[in-house]
């Protein structure tokens, strides 16, 4: 690598990260990068990340045992993906469900726009690399995929956190309605 192309490269990794704390320090209602849990979320998330953990030594255990050589020989290096792919969204779905995921500092309007930002960014990238052929190349499953499954995670993330609040709001009113 050529001294420009590392010149342009820390720029590039600089400006992300003052990004990143500027962004992250707009997105808490305290100003503050580091999220705030309470004692059950952080217990719910403990709980969360054991559930996570487990699923993804049963993938790993798995994916040998149960895919063919040839399509273990399509996903290549993308195979080393699949537990992260599968112990991700089991953490995360369980602690939406369990309201363990929202942070008590949390600017949720600007974490929805970031998301929905992040989302459709990793969605654009997988797409460009589906248009360019690269997400195949020899035969062989990129890595490229990742940001495809993260853009769409994102969304999933979204909408399971609407539905989650539609369901407790429509249980307050409940609540509501049974004391009166």
């Amino acid at each position: 690598m050529n001294g420009n192309k590392i010149i342009i490269l820390s720029v590039f990794v600089v400006v992300v990260v003052i990004f990143a704390i500027v962004f992250g320090k707009g997105m808490h209602k305290d100003g503050n990068v580091k999220p705030r849990y309470d004692e059950r979320q952080a217990a719910i998330r403990g709980r969360g990340y054991m559930f996570a953990f487990y699923s993804i030594i049963i993938a790993m255990c798995l994916i040998p045992m149960l895919l063919p050589d040839t399509a273990i020989a399509f996903l290549g290096d993308t195979i080393y993906l699949i537990p992260l792919f599968v112990g991700l969204p089991i953490h995360i779905m369980y602690c939406v469900w369990n309201n363990a995921y929202i942070e008590l500092n949390l600017n949720y309007k600007s974490w929805v726009c970031y998301m929905l930002f992040v989302g459709v960014f990793n969605i654009g990238l997988g797409i460009w690399a589906i248009s360019s052929g690269r997400m195949i190349v020899d035969g062989v499953l990129q890595v490229n995929i990742a940001n495809l499954y993260l853009g769409i995670l994102l969304f999933i993330i979204i909408i399971e956190i609407l539905i989650k609040n539609a369901i407790d709001g429509r249980e307050e009113d409940d609540d509501e309605e049974s004391e009166a």
